[in-house]
């Protein structure tokens, strides 16, 4: 069972993140790991640093504030603002992580789940247009 202790580090570490920490991974994720968002759906260490790495890349400041953190027994469930710059505009995406730990408290599974069509695609200025034309659509 994970323990609190390792709930609260592996908060930290996302609160905290910067392109140098990408070489803790391996202290919170197991080299299996499972890791999928709106965007990604990838197993192992190596392709998940790749995604924090292109995050690293193409955003200006990425910042990761925790506001909920629940344990129970070997499951998390993390409530987060993300913010960042994305092409000289501010990006901010709100959401809430599953994390699995394993016996030796690393992260087995780690799911994002947020809505990639209200709080990103929307803002594209093509594909933003086509989906409100859509959605206007679809809600009459």
């Amino acid at each position: 069972m994970a323990s609190q202790q390792t709930l609260d580090a592996y908060v930290a570490f996302f609160e905290h993140m910067t392109r140098e920490d990408l070489t803790r991974l391996p202290e919170f994720f197991n080299q299996q790991a499972h890791f999928k968002d709106p965007f990604n759906d990838v197993y192992g260490l190596e392709r998940i640093s790749t995604i924090f790495h292109h995050m690293f890349d193409t955003l200006t400041v990425p910042k990761f504030v925790i506001e909920e953190a629940v344990l129970n027994a070997d499951v998390a469930y993390i409530k987060w603002q993300f913010t960042g710059i994305f092409k000289a505009k501010p990006i901010e995406l709100i959401g809430v992580s599953r994390v699995v730990f394993d016996p030796q408290d690393l992260v087995s599974e780690h799911i994002d789940y947020w809505d990639a069509s209200e709080q990103f695609y929307m803002k594209l200025p093509i594909i933003g247009s086509l989906l409100r034309f859509i959605q206007g659509q679809a809600a009459s």
